[in-house]
């Protein structure tokens, strides 16, 4: 699966990059992300690990969240376990205007069984990204300047 939303949010690139890149903010925006702590003291950046809970679509789980790659303020890409599903998201933020155009994307093999279900997780995916940048953008834009 390869799924992608992109938003445009009235924040400057820069505040829209840490936000996002800094995995303890996604429960205030990903409703699925319950609690998200990063493994270390030290600042977010390539080899940060976050450990997450995580509510799917059942029940709760826990897994890891690790930047692979850290590219302020543009782009930023985890690797995530969580049990056996190892999705890669790609968080892109571009200058638009005074403010951002975000994108999120999730890629994901869906391993064994859960094959045959990647069909209609497809498209529940697709509209829970969408959802999720929604949050995102009242967020963000609530805050003050």
């Amino acid at each position: 699966m390869d799924i992608a939303s992109t938003t445009s949010i009235a924040r400057p690139a820069a505040e829209v990059f840490a936000f996002v890149a800094d995995v303890r903010n996604d429960p205030k925006w990903h409703t699925d992300i319950l609690e998200a702590t990063l493994t270390d003291d030290r600042p977010v950046g390539a080899g940060s690990t976050f450990a997450i809970k995580f509510k799917p679509f059942m029940g709760q789980s826990e897994g890891t969240t690790t930047v692979a790659s850290y590219e302020p303020p543009h782009r930023v890409v985890m690797t995530g376990r969580m049990g056996k599903m190892a999705p890669t998201i790609t968080l892109t933020v571009e200058p638009e205007g005074a403010g951002s155009r975000f994108t999120r994307r999730v890629e994901m093999h869906a391993p064994g069984l859960l094959r045959i279900m990647a069909p209609f997780m497809g498209g529940w995916m697709r509209k829970h990204n969408a959802g999720f940048l929604v949050n995102l953008k009242q967020v963000l834009e609530s805050r003050g300047d």
